[in-house]
């Protein structure tokens, strides 16, 4: 299982894109996703690589730094950790 979640880190792009964006791209090779407070913005984990996102993280841990700063726009008040953007698996059929 380790060696399967490093694995997965590393072949990972971590994106802001807008909800436009999100609604185009290949929801198989989404792992993680977290829409903004306002549902205009999606943070996500995934294999793909994105042109037209808004911002790119070098990894889990630099995400969630970002979104814990600005936190009042993403989780009201609350935190995503690093493990739950590197564990929480992302099903595609809750957004349809």
């Amino acid at each position: 299982m380790v060696e399967t979640q490093i694995t997965k880190q590393n072949n990972m792009n971590y994106y802001i894109i807008t909800k436009e964006v999100f609604d185009t791209i290949n929801k198989a090779n989404i792992s993680f996703r977290l829409f903004n407070l306002a549902g205009t913005n999606v943070l996500v984990s995934t294999t793909d690589t994105i042109g037209s996102s808004i911002q790119q993280f070098a990894d889990s841990a630099a995400t969630a730094t970002y979104i814990n700063g600005v936190k009042a726009d993403w989780v009201n008040g609350g935190t995503v950790e690093q493990w739950e953007i590197d564990t929480i698996e992302y099903i595609p059929e809750i957004d349809n």
